[in-house]
């Protein structure tokens, strides 16, 4: 607000309606001639007078002087308002917060001669402060309540979406219930077509779009393979609504009032060619970032550690840095006895490493390291077995989700059974892949094997450990250790541990004691 309270260019505003002047004589020229005697003894120059005769204080859109008024504070010709009491400037509580925003953001003082207000003194501005409280409180509630009514309307089976239908909808203004553009529909169906029975990419999709001059939705500038995939997985075209897509753990999905483009059939059927076209193994990762995997075994359960990987962040070079973690694999959800486990990090498992390492003897003696060539080719026999074995279960289950598929085509499994199967060997899937990718890690090409000699590692793994790069550890693990038995445990009840219980390499076994 203004500080200098001379010569400010002052609009007074009076209201009266028709009720108050019968009732209580409460006119017009009375509030005037007051207000007019306040500004001549505050020194303020009277810019105009702005008056509301019998009009109600319920509203402001109704009068058009206090519109008159609104209008010359924001082109700056009027930047101080005065009124006989606050009620005549506005009987509702939403409209007053708003009108002293306006005040605020047009640097124009308010003052109340009733009711003492004057911007210009401490009451004044405390007076403002506590309508600035309920004007944030009101925001606050507003957008609870607009929460509130988005959610309640999605339930209904109404889309929130107005100018950004789904392609293939459309909703004239005052329809709640979008419909089915047809020209747009087409396309729909066509686009599923493709993907599902042409087995087209959605790359290759886009491009025939964009070939033949099919328009996108408002006229975008061209289809492309997100705009695709977006498509395809959107539920609206079965009928359904969403609400919160952004938000996940708000996120809902119901039964719209809208009809559908698309069969349940054909969208559940193209859920499932997508996610099993979009996997991502670990393997593409470099193994030797991950070098402890493969070797790492719980000391609660006995089983293999497997790799989890945090999105990765970008350092100042635009270079992606990957957070590692190992945790055991018998903590699989589908495991009706999850092993209890914690998982570590990869730095945690390191400094424990080396910590072990630095309480056994210097492996000094190269002739007692020479490895037993027949037990190593035994291991190595039983690993690729092993992973034949692996290979053979996926493709069995790849076979039984192409039985499943056709004998729901023939009418001869229910729906809902087809989902479940096909969701059950999904889990078995994923399962065996995981297994298959640690099982392949293990096993070093014969390149790879014979670059760096077991004695150049070996020979004083305490002084030369720190020394190796992550490659060179990995090798070393992988030739000369068969396993090494950990426990993860809580320190303080707060972080994780990893005690090493046991390490046995392939000459011998070293146990810690």
């Amino acid at each position: 607000m203004k500080q200098n309270t001379k010569n400010l260019s002052t609009g007074i505003y009076v209201r009266v309606s028709t009720d108050e002047q019968v009732q209580e004589g409460f006119s017009v020229r009375a509030q005037t001639e007051k207000l007019k005697t306040y500004a001549l003894l505050k020194d303020w120059e009277i810019f105009d007078l702005y008056a509301d005769e019998g009009i109600s204080g319920k509203n402001i859109v109704d009068r058009p002087a206090i519109n008159r008024l609104i209008e010359d504070i924001q082109n700056g010709k009027v930047n101080n308002v005065l009124v006989f009491k606050v009620d005549r400037l506005t009987r509702s509580t939403k409209d007053l917060i708003e009108l002293v925003d306006l005040f605020e953001d047009c640097n124009c003082a308010f003052n109340s001669l009733t009711e003492s207000i004057d911007t210009d003194t401490p009451s004044g501005r405390m007076f403002l402060k506590i309508i600035g409280i309920f004007a944030e409180f009101e925001r606050e509630n507003l957008v609870t309540r607009l929460k509130l009514g988005f959610e309640r309307k999605v339930k209904e089976g109404y889309t929130l979406a107005n100018s950004t239908l789904s392609y293939g909808y459309i909703k004239p203004k005052g329809q709640k219930i979008q419909t089915i553009e047809p020209d747009e529909a087409k396309i729909v169906k066509e686009i599923f077509s493709m993907y599902l029975d042409e087995n087209m990419s959605m790359n290759g999709i886009a491009q025939t779009l964009n070939v033949r001059g099919i328009p996108t939705k408002m006229n975008a500038p061209m289809w492309d393979m997100t705009t695709i995939k977006r498509l395809l997985t959107n539920p609206n075209y079965i009928g359904k609504v969403r609400y919160s897509t952004a938000e996940q753990d708000k996120y809902m999905e119901v039964d719209g009032n809208h009809e559908p483009i698309i069969s349940q059939e054909m969208f559940y059927l193209t859920q499932e060619k997508i996610n099993n076209s979009g996997r991502i193994y670990n393997t593409k990762r470099p193994k030797e970032d991950n070098y402890f995997c493969g070797v790492l075994h719980c000391g609660l359960c006995g089983k293999k550690f497997t790799t989890h990987n945090q999105a990765p962040k970008i350092d100042e070079n635009g270079v992606k840095i990957y957070k590692t973690s190992y945790w055991c694999m018998g903590k699989k959800a589908h495991n009706p006895n999850p092993c209890k486990c914690p998982e570590i990090s990869h730095e945690k498992m390191e400094r424990a490493f080396i910590e072990y390492i630095e309480k056994i003897g210097n492996f000094t003696e190269t002739e007692d390291m020479k490895l037993d060539n027949d037990s190593a080719k035994n291991r190595e026999k039983e690993q690729f077995q092993n992973i034949i074995d692996l290979e053979n279960r996926i493709n069995a289950i790849d076979n039984k989700k192409k039985q499943v598929t056709e004998q729901y085509l023939n009418d001869k499994i229910p729906f809902e059974e087809y989902r479940n199967l096909l969701d059950n060997l999904k889990r078995k899937n994923e399962l065996f892949d995981n297994e298959l990718s640690i099982a392949k890690s293990s096993i070093q090409p014969e390149q790879e094997k014979s670059s760096i000699l077991p004695e150049d590692i070996i020979l004083e793994l305490k002084e030369n450990w720190e020394y190796l790069n992550n490659k060179e550890r990995m090798m070393f693990l992988h030739e000369f250790i068969n396993k090494i038995v950990i426990r993860v445990e809580k320190e303080h009840a707060r972080s994780n541990f990893v005690r090493i219980e046991d390490v046995e390499f392939n000459t011998f076994q070293q146990t810690k004691s």
